[in-house]
């Protein structure tokens, strides 16, 4: 009997033991310092917003002396045949059939954005229409898309065919030359405003007709410089030079109808297609000269 007891509390120690050394063992392992583990990193891409003004305001801020224009004939015939440029006749198609410049093909100002692959950047363009008009318009909405190698010719068909200058009835046709990289987010807003325009391409009309609306409460915009407009203005008119319109568009009321106009009537076309895709919508431009509407009784000072 007392060897079994002496067995029993030698058992019962050992045990005990064992429940020691395995709560021991576990203080120890709580006891271990954690492995914390690395923070996850995160990646932050950001997405370049395109900027419609910032656009806009690179082409105007930057326009040549001469606004981009040709108004005498031998030059403009000069200058055709010696770069061996491409002419764009902007009329519509039934005025190009009716007879056009030799040599012109035939692109109309609403479609321009949607023919870009037959415009080459490389190579002189000159573009023509009937008075001048939507040619100016033209190499706006293309000096906007980026093409720094445009021409208007500004007597346009009048003024060639009262030069009594050669005529052709014979279509030419456009050469595919690619469709050059450019944003498609801006296309997309020069396309929105060239297929949408209206009849009259957007014009004031005549001189009677702007006075008209003169009185009527225009808010007149002369994209002149400063010194011209120091010389002498439409009554009330805002002065916004055209190269800095993109950078106060603000400044154009939204609220009434606008007309701008300058010295002839190019760079007030000019500025058409950038007061449309800068929502400026209710803007329409006066294309004859500054003359012609203080002649017609425009208010001036």
């Amino acid at each position: 009997m007392r060897r079994m007891k002496r067995v029993s509390l030698i058992g019962l120690v050992l045990v005990l033991a064992m429940i020691a050394a395995a709560c021991g063992s576990s203080e120890d392992v709580a006891a271990a310092p954690e492995t914390t583990a690395a923070p996850e990193t995160t990646t932050t891409t950001t997405v370049a917003v395109f900027d419609v003004t910032t656009a806009v305001d690179d082409y105007l801020a930057n326009i040549p002396e001469g606004w981009q224009a040709v108004g005498d004939i031998v030059a403009f015939k000069d200058g055709l045949e010696a770069s061996g440029g491409l002419l764009i006749d902007v009329r519509e198609a039934g005025e190009y059939e009716e007879g056009h410049i030799p040599g012109a093909v035939n692109i109309p100002i609403r479609t321009l954005a949607q023919n870009l692959d037959k415009i080459p950047m490389d190579t002189q363009v000159y573009v023509y229409c009937k008075s001048g008009f939507r040619a100016a318009q033209s190499l706006s909405s293309l000096g906007i898309l980026g093409y720094d190698n445009i021409l208007s010719y500004k007597p346009g068909w009048n003024g060639w065919t009262e030069a009594g200058e050669e005529v052709s009835t014979e279509a030419a046709e456009a050469e595919v030359v690619g469709a050059p990289e450019i944003e498609a987010e801006l296309v997309a807003a020069v396309d929105d405003y060239l297929s949408s325009i209206p009849e009259g391409f957007l014009s004031a009309g005549a001189a009677d007709a702007a006075v008209e609306a003169i009185d009527a409460g225009a808010w007149m915009l002369d994209v002149r410089t400063a010194d011209e407009y120091a010389e002498g203005h439409i009554a009330g008119a805002t002065n916004i030079n055209l190269r800095e319109l993109a950078q106060n568009i603000d400044t154009v009321d939204s609220s009434a109808n606008v007309i701008a106009y300058c010295g002839s009537g190019h760079r007030a076309a000019m500025s058409v297609p950038a007061l449309h895709i800068l929502a400026k919508a209710n803007s329409k431009g006066y294309g004859g000269s500054f003359d012609s509407l203080v002649e017609a009784g425009a208010p001036t000072e």
